[in-house]
């Protein structure tokens, strides 16, 4: 019963800073004039996702690690199949991002014409349907359920060569390979980006040095949220069998889900204009209830 509790509170307490952040992000990119573009578009969909999952988590896994109750193979696979689709679509919108990126830095001239807004919601619902049609082909046609694990309370695969085999290619290896392409275009941008602005001279300096500090935002927001999914994927697929503390057992098959809890965070940290932006509005909240409160006593 001690496990249950301990991780029944790191579930909520993890989950519940990834609702309260992402929201957050959401709320705050939503009002934010300068990312109506392709990249905050981007970037409020992935928000989306990472509230769905930490509400997933919140209603389903925190409540059942507190009871004895134990859901039904058959009903549990739902649920995971759910926060896989929600997981493979957070990846590729991941990938999207970077590759705005790269095109941003790349094509500057061709850019807008093809990361315009309705491009951008184009690609978006591809990524979608291609993670519905991935996860219910290879999870629910080919039979490898991901449902929960009661005894552990982590989501797995059933053991069998045949999933061992598919979750192997179909899950590790194609998502390392969009973390990985995540990252490799990040970094290239990233040099692009710097290359560029070291060229431009003829534009006004404070000007100079607002694009090139955006241009890095955008870039190491993208770098940090395709690292943390490959730092999941890894001690999912690596390290959690061979663990046996069911404490750090959870933690380490979680951390998979805990991550798009924490890109909340790690768009708040790596995004300057975003966190300055809630600073700002957090400023104007007090100083409207002081002169409010002024007022009143007045």
């Amino acid at each position: 019963m001690l496990y249950q509790l301990i991780n029944s509170i790191i579930t909520v307490f993890i989950m519940t800073f990834g609702l309260i952040t992402n929201i957050l992000v959401l709320t705050t990119v939503r009002k934010m004039s300068s990312m109506r573009s392709s990249f905050g578009i981007i970037t409020k969909n992935q928000a989306v996702c990472n509230i769905l999952m930490c509400f997933l988590f919140l209603i389903f896994v925190g409540p059942l690690q507190l009871s004895d109750f134990k859901p039904s193979y058959e009903s549990s696979r739902f649920v995971g199949l759910t926060s896989m689709i929600i997981y493979e679509s957070a990846a590729q919108l991941n990938l999207i991002n970077s590759i705005n990126r790269f095109f941003a830095v790349y094509t500057i001239f061709l850019y807008d014409r093809i990361f315009s807004s309705l491009n951008t919601y184009f690609m978006i619902t591809i990524a979608y349907v291609i993670s519905v049609s991935i996860c219910v082909t290879f999870y629910e046609i080919l039979g490898c359920y991901l449902y929960f694990e009661s005894e552990y309370w982590i989501f797995s695969y059933p053991e069998s060569e045949h999933c061992n085999h598919l979750t192997w290619y179909c899950d590790f290896i194609f998502n390392i390979v969009l973390v990985v392409s995540t990252l490799i275009l990040n970094l290239l941008a990233a040099y692009k980006a710097r290359k560029l602005h070291r060229q431009i001279t003829s534009l006004d300096q404070n000007m100079m040095s607002y694009q090139r500090q955006r241009d890095l935002n955008f870039i190491r927001q993208s770098f940090f949220q395709g690292l943390s999914m490959s730092v999941a994927l890894i001690f999912y697929h690596i390290t959690a069998p061979l663990i046996n503390n069911k404490i750090l057992l959870f933690l380490d098959a979680s951390l998979w889900a805990f991550m798009l809890a924490f890109e909340g965070g790690i768009i708040l940290l790596s995004n300057r204009e975003i966190f300055t932006a809630i600073k700002q509005k957090k400023t104007e909240t007090t100083s409207s209830v002081f002169m409010l409160d002024l007022h009143c006593t007045r």
